[in-house]
């Protein structure tokens, strides 16, 4: 009788701390963290233990990535793929200022991102799809082990869409504040892969 082999890889994911400046579209707009940002994120992985790291290579997810990792011996790796949603002509840009250009763009995006993309900007369909990849790719290379993955609160919303079967739209109403640990393992065996969130962990 032959027994099956389950094997759980589980991987947390961790939106950067507070940064420089006021709430704004960031996307790929390079601001560092504040001091309270990194007390953020040290508070929320203290007495964490991850065997890699994977980060996006902004500063406000890499600083506090490098430092983490050198501080516990564990390899990091900064992988583009991981970073947010390139917002175009919105990058840099509050709400209101968004909204005084054109009032309906907002709820435009927000109703429908399959539909709507801001101009210039990367389409939610690309972000999406990249971020698949990256996670699928993060699943082969760290099967069996836990991975820590400092990214972003768009990141994070599209892997609930797609892990759990939620619509792009609706994973808006998801809160992902600073500091944020999310965690969701993965278990592979003969018949193929569940994935099981186990927690959503505010500061």
């Amino acid at each position: 009788m032959s027994t099956v082999k389950l094997q759980q890889t589980s991987i947390d994911l961790l939106r950067h701390g507070e940064v420089r400046g006021e709430a704004r579209f960031r996307g790929r707009t390079d601001d560092p963290l504040t001091e309270l940002g990194w007390r953020q994120m040290f508070q929320q992985c203290r007495g964490q233990q991850w065997q890699f790291v994977v980060s996006s290579p902004l500063s406000r997810c890499a600083s506090f990535a490098s430092a983490w990792a050198q501080e516990h011996r564990t390899n990091v790796a900064m992988v583009p793929a991981w970073e947010e949603l390139y917002f175009g002509d919105w990058e840099g840009l509050s709400a209101e200022q968004i909204t005084e250009k054109d009032p309906l763009a907002l709820q435009s995006f927000y109703k429908q991102p399959l539909d709507f993309t801001p101009p210039n900007a990367e389409s939610y369909l690309h972000f999406s799809a990249r971020v698949r990849r990256a996670w699928d790719e993060l699943l082969i290379k760290h099967a069996g082990t836990r991975v820590l993955v400092v990214t972003h609160a768009g990141v994070i919303r599209v892997l609930y869409s797609q892990l759990l079967g939620i619509p792009p739209q609706h994973s808006f109403q998801i809160d992902v504040p600073h500091a944020c640990l999310t965690r969701f393992n993965c278990f592979n065996d003969e018949s193929g892969r569940f994935v099981q969130l186990s927690f959503h962990k505010p500061i």
